[in-house]
């Protein structure tokens, strides 16, 4: 299980003894007792996972419908199909956040860095944990994991029943990571598979009509992406979480990312350089196109240099 089902599962646990010892009496000392003992090595161990923040990639995907027989079996080709098409979406979402774009062809760079393992069959339906082998605990979030977590948040976003906000959740998504949730979705769909996903934090179940309505978005979005110059000034950089806020002479203030280029030290050098001086900065525009609908625009910081005397107002 992931670290949230695990914890989920401590919990009722916990839950089922304290509803026990809320119905006991005077007469069941000796079993109170007993449940007292459990229910405090329940509490200790709930206490110490809630402290323990999950820093390595897994997910859980439980299938349901035609492909799959009560909690007995999942049809064989289905199954590997999911599984790959999951890892697929999963690696070039890693790749995309390495490197800040893949190329409309070629090999997703990373490959063996976003490796995921079977590493459970897991019951309640019929299904798969896949999960990163790091050769130690790290303490932090592994780059495994945040990509995971990103393809959670994205998967989710194609199922929002709120169509502006799905929209706007995957104004910045990489072309090719759209291709591989499109393929994922489709497969459900031509299966007639229904699932829940279990990754972080996240628990959603993605029902029959999610899945049709996903499956029709990822099939008709597409992404439009343009460089451009802007001139103004560097409003500040949370260097931490790589974002940044501009203030331009034409557009007002916009806010992104900071590009995967930006080396780190640089990073930690753009306030104390930047911040207040006239500036010209290169930024990557991206919007999601669906049907008549675009979303606002989201932006990528490329490069920032010297730029036009004026400050704007």
């Amino acid at each position: 299980m992931t670290q949230k089902l695990e914890r989920d599962f401590v919990s009722a646990n916990l839950a089922a003894v304290e509803a026990l010892l809320a119905e006991m009496t005077d007469e069941d000392d000796l079993s109170a007792m007993s449940l007292e003992a459990h229910r405090d090595e329940l509490r200790a161990e709930l206490a110490k996972m809630e402290a323990t923040p999950e820093t390595t990639a897994s997910a859980t995907l439980f299938f349901s419908g035609r492909p799959v027989i009560a909690n007995r079996g999942i049809e064989a080709e289905f199954g590997a199909d999911a599984a790959k098409s999951y890892q697929d979406i999963v690696t070039r979402q890693f790749a995309y956040r390495q490197t800040g774009r893949l190329g409309q062809r070629g090999n997703i760079p990373g490959r063996d860095q976003s490796k995921l393992y079977i590493t459970h069959v897991v019951r309640g339906s019929f299904g798969f944990r896949l999960e990163e082998l790091a050769p130690q605990t790290p303490l932090l979030a592994s780059a495994l994991k945040e990509a995971m977590d990103e393809t959670a948040r994205v998967m989710l976003a194609f199922a929002e029943p709120d169509e502006e906000v799905s929209l706007a959740s995957v104004t910045n998504l990489d072309g090719r990571v759209l291709d591989a949730v499109r393929g994922f979705f489709d497969l459900m769909r031509r299966s007639d598979a229904v699932f829940r996903l279990v990754s972080g934090e996240l628990d959603r179940p993605f029902d029959r009509a999610a899945v049709q309505r996903a499956a029709e978005r990822a099939s008709i979005t597409t992404l439009r992406e343009s460089d451009e110059s802007l001139d103004g000034e560097l409003a500040g950089v949370l260097p931490e979480r790589r974002l940044f806020e501009y203030r331009t002479a034409g557009l007002g203030t916009i806010g992104g990312v900071l590009g995967a280029d930006l080396a780190d030290d640089e990073v930690a050098r753009l306030n104390l350089d930047w911040v207040g001086k006239p500036s010209r900065v290169t930024v990557r525009t991206r919007q999601a196109v669906r049907g008549e609908r675009t979303s606002r625009p989201g932006y990528t910081l490329l490069a920032i240099g010297p730029g036009a005397d004026a400050v704007p107002g």
